[in-house]
């Protein structure tokens, strides 16, 4: 199995921006989703943009 290693400023950078989680979350072949939110995720982000109860400390 071969293994690149970016070794020239430039290819660094544009190593760490295609491979960020960020860009990698459409697949480039399909334009398909690869990450899907779980139950896990949908329950914190209701948790998070919950409003606070009034009286609550």
């Amino acid at each position: 199995m071969a293994v690149h290693v970016p070794l020239s400023v430039e290819a660094i950078m544009e190593a760490k921006l295609l491979m960020m989680a960020t860009h990698n979350i459409f697949s480039p072949s399909s334009g398909k989703p690869i990450l899907t939110p779980s139950q896990d995720i949908v329950l914190g982000s209701y948790f998070l943009t919950m409003e606070p109860k009034s009286g609550a400390p």
